[in-house]
């Protein structure tokens, strides 16, 4: 193989993985996930299937997704309470941190309480609650 022929090829591989760099995200936005319901009101793991109410035990967390938002549901005197889990800070995920039991912000060091309220950090707002019920042994938005 001559100098000039490496070259060649090398400079298409760069080529082309640069194509492909840019060409995956478009066809990844062209042709969704088709297990991902994101327009679904329905409580749903990160595989896109339904998570069951009766799965939610008091003092249980559970995450999900519900019409595409990612969301924390639990029980609290045997009435379904969700959030949504991104923070109102900068948009991150939060999570439940049953130590201290309450809800952490990774990026930045937000807290909120289990009411959503915040406890500490920059979050200027409150996490959204989500009106949630059980239908058809589903947990479902209202």
């Amino acid at each position: 193989m001559t100098r000039r022929n490496f070259f060649e090829k090398l400079v298409a591989t760069i080529y082309g993985g640069t194509t492909l760099a840019f060409l995956a995200p478009a066809l990844a936005y062209l042709f969704p996930n088709r297990n991902f319901a994101a327009n679904s009101n329905v409580l749903t793991d990160a595989d896109g299937q339904p998570i069951a109410a009766k799965a939610i035990e008091e003092g249980a967390f559970v995450t999900g997704m519900i019409a595409g938002r990612p969301t924390i549901v639990f029980r609290r005197q045997s009435a379904l309470v969700a959030f949504s889990t991104v923070c109102s800070h900068l948009g991150c995920t939060v999570s439940y941190n049953r130590g201290e039991q309450i809800f952490q912000c990774p990026c930045h060091g937000g807290e909120y309480d289990a009411d959503g309220r915040v406890i500490g950090g920059p979050p200027p707002a409150p996490l959204t609650p989500l009106n949630v019920k059980e239908a058809e042994g589903s947990v479902t938005l209202s």
